[in-house]
């Protein structure tokens, strides 16, 4: 016996959904405790494994189609006709209608009329990872050719795509079109990460003011007001925008989650508060002498 695990990801015609693979996922792990061989057949844009197409479907006993839509479409016809000697089960599937029924032999449906099932995703799920928030920086007029805004996002993002990191940006600006952005949302977000990427300014301070270590970008050649905010707040992990590539990002991202900067952060904080008390007196004075 041995058996390939199919889905909507196993076509480079469609898109598939995380829900899908972790269903995939609960089917593996049954063939894997009951021992029976088997594979995934993997759409050759996710470059995780074979394909189904490049398979020789007399390899295998049954074809089993996880998660999702079933319905009589043409890649649906194309698979089980690839694999008509092999027993077919569709597993997890929405059988909303019900003309694919006959494409298998056997039809484990979440829903479809007077059904309703767990899905199986909700018994499959992944370690806990670290999660990055990101405040981009557009290309600053006023550092002419030292900006070098679009390169070093460029960087980031594909780290983060190449890194498998999941993360959120942090929009900083008042107005994101058609709504107000308000402080209070940009910084319950801040806190809810465990990192932030910031190559601006108010990002690097407030993932300080809220304990959440930061590795400040500085996207602006020779250094600007990201790094003498750095400097001024005591941070040590500050990248210059020549140095800005996945393995300074790496090395960066370790340090953050080091575990080791508590007492930076709180000199982070001391010495904010005592700026702030600085700027006040100053202000006070101004003031004053009128």
């Amino acid at each position: 016996m041995r058996v390939l695990v199919t889905g909507w990801f196993s076509f480079d015609e469609v898109i598939a959904t995380i829900g899908d693979e972790l269903a995939a996922d609960v089917v593996v792990g049954w063939l894997t405790e009951l021992g029976i061989d088997h594979d995934v057949a993997w759409a050759p844009y996710l470059g995780r494994g074979p394909h189904w197409r490049d398979l020789d479907p007399a390899d295998y006993t049954h074809l089993v189609f996880v998660s999702g839509p079933l319905t009589d479409v043409p890649l649906l016809r194309e698979l089980t006709a690839a694999f008509a000697h092999a027993r077919r089960w569709a597993v997890n599937v929405s059988a909303v209608p019900d003309d694919a029924r006959p494409l298998f032999h056997r039809v484990w449906e979440r829903d479809a009329p007077g059904v309703s099932r767990p899905d199986l995703a909700i018994g499959m799920t992944t370690p806990d990872v670290p999660v990055v928030a990101v405040a981009f920086a557009p290309p600053q007029e006023e550092y002419g050719a030292r900006s070098q805004a679009d390169r070093v996002r460029a960087t980031i993002e594909g780290w983060l795509g190449a890194r498998g990191i999941p993360w959120f940006e942090l929009g900083m600006d008042l107005f994101d079109k058609p709504y107000e952005r308000f402080p209070s949302q940009v910084e319950a977000l801040v806190r809810r990460a465990d990192v932030v990427v910031s190559m601006r300014l108010h990002a690097l301070v407030l993932g300080l003011a809220h304990d959440v270590p930061v590795i400040a970008c500085d996207a602006v050649g020779g250094g600007a007001k990201v790094s003498a905010q750095a400097a001024a707040l005591g941070w040590p992990i500050v990248l210059q925008a020549g140095e800005i590539d996945p393995a300074t990002l790496d090395a960066a991202l370790e340090h953050a989650l080091s575990g080791t900067l508590s007492g930076e952060l709180a000199e982070a904080r001391r010495r904010g508060a005592a700026g702030n008390a600085q700027a006040r007196e100053w202000f006070v004075r101004q003031l004053a002498e009128g």
